[in-house]
C-alpha cells in the first residue's frame, strides 16, 4: 500500500519517530505522579483481590452445603 504507513515507523504514522527527545510522545512522567499512579493501581487490583476471595469463600461454603 504505503511504504511509509506502519514501516519503521512505532505507530503507523510518517515522521513520528524522533518527533521527541525521548523517543516517544509524552514526556517521562514525574516521580510523584508515577508513585500517585501506582498506588491507586495497587488500590483497585487489592478491592479486585478482595472481591475475588469473598467469592471464592462463597462457592465454598456452598460446596460444604451441598456436600
Amino acid at each position: 500500500m504505503w511504504p511509509w504507513y506502519g514501516y519503521r515507523r512505532p505507530w503507523g504514522w510518517p515522521g513520528y519517530w524522533g518527533a521527541t527527545p525521548y523517543g516517544s510522545p509524552w514526556p517521562p512522567v514525574p516521580k510523584e505522579q508515577e508513585i500517585a499512579m501506582l498506588e491507586e493501581q495497587a488500590r483497585v487490583l487489592e478491592r479486585e483481590l478482595e472481591s475475588i476471595r469473598k467469592r471464592l469463600e462463597e462457592l465454598k461454603k456452598q460446596e460444604v452445603k451441598n456436600a
